[in-house]
């Protein structure tokens, strides 16, 4: 593998992450909501607006050029939308574009680096692909965070908004006193709610959207009773009392069932982590030692088995303490 050739690969990745950061870092969206804020904006000035800097002019340039001509089209096809719902649910400030952009930099330049530490140009691709990988299990990672710390807060929220209803508040009302008053993420998602009905979305559709982007079985059914309720009418401050201690008895029941299964949990992890890491001390306390499975047919077939076997023995663990509440 001829120096130069890496050179290509690794400065194509590190050019492709160098472009998704920088239209990554801009504040400017071309969503809905800031379309109409924009416009809103031109009509009503808000105040004096600072003078754009002159050196951030080709940024935006180049930002725009790379939104027009792949994010646009991307963003409308329905993977675009469904990954801008995960990057939503991941509380990741990016468009769809962009976080590919970044990916597949990412995925280009651990390539690049595999490549120069092996001198093998098929140690390129597993390289590329754990980068790869390695920003989807990011993304994920932020997901479960977000989605634990939003169903911790459910429960508070749910009781808070049939208080105020309890109190005279309509339920648009009691949804914006509870968003001022609950941290993120809960407060920042029912503060959106509040926005988009302001803007004119029907409530209905606007819980739904919060529905997509927490992917919450607990809002949904909180959803759900609310439908219900607007449709055949009754006493909604009730319906919420009793949906408030359903899902607390299920975030109840949920705790209960991780710790028991927290020694399978972690016997899964180890399973998956010890043999890579393992193989990383031995690659930089011996560099030779692994040159017969990346040189001959035999170390490639066993180490095709050897991952296959790690993955079938996670999937198996993972299975075993899934426990649906």
């Amino acid at each position: 593998m001829t120096s130069s050739t890496i050179l290509i690969l690794g400065g194509a990745g590190a050019v492709a992450l160098f472009i998704g950061v920088i239209v990554a870092i801009l504040p400017g969206s071309d969503s809905m909501l800031h379309s109409r804020l924009k416009h809103l904006e031109d009509l009503v000035p808000l105040g004096p607006q600072a003078e754009e800097k002159p050196e951030r002019d080709m940024v935006e340039q180049l930002r725009h050029g790379v939104q027009t001509v792949i994010g646009a089209r991307f963003e409308r096809t329905e993977r675009g939308n469904k990954l801008a719902d995960r990057l939503a649910r991941a509380d990741i400030k990016l468009r769809p574009t962009e976080w590919v952009i970044i990916r597949l930099g990412v995925a280009a330049v651990v390539g690049a680096m595999v490549l120069l530490r092996f001198q093998a140009m098929i140690a390129f691709v597993p390289g590329a692909v754990a980068g790869y990988l390695g920003a989807e299990l990011f993304l994920r990672y932020r997901q479960s965070k977000r989605v634990a710390a939003f169903n911790k807060q459910l429960s508070p929220a749910i009781q808070q908004i049939s208080s105020s209803i309890k109190a005279g508040y309509t339920f648009a009302q009691a949804i914006d006193l509870v968003a001022k008053n609950t941290p993120a993420p809960m407060g920042s998602e029912l503060g959106r709610v509040v926005r988009e009905v302001q803007l004119g979305l029907p409530m209905g559709e606007a819980l739904n959207r919060m529905v997509r982007r927490n992917d919450s079985e607990d809002l949904r059914l909180m959803l759900i009773a609310v439908q219900i309720q607007q449709q055949v009418g009754g006493n909604l401050a009730q319906v919420l009392d009793t949906i408030e201690f359903t899902v607390r008895e299920r975030i109840r029941i949920k705790g209960e069932i991780k710790a028991l299964t927290g020694q399978a949990r972690a016997s899964g992890w180890v399973l998956i982590i010890l043999p890579f890491a393992m193989t990383g001390i031995l690659a930089m306390v011996a560099p030779t030692y692994f040159d017969p499975m990346f040189h001959k047919t035999a170390g490639f077939v066993l180490f095709g088995i050897a991952f296959v076997m790690i993955v079938l023995g996670y999937g198996v663990i993972r299975k075993i303490v899934n426990v649906k509440v």
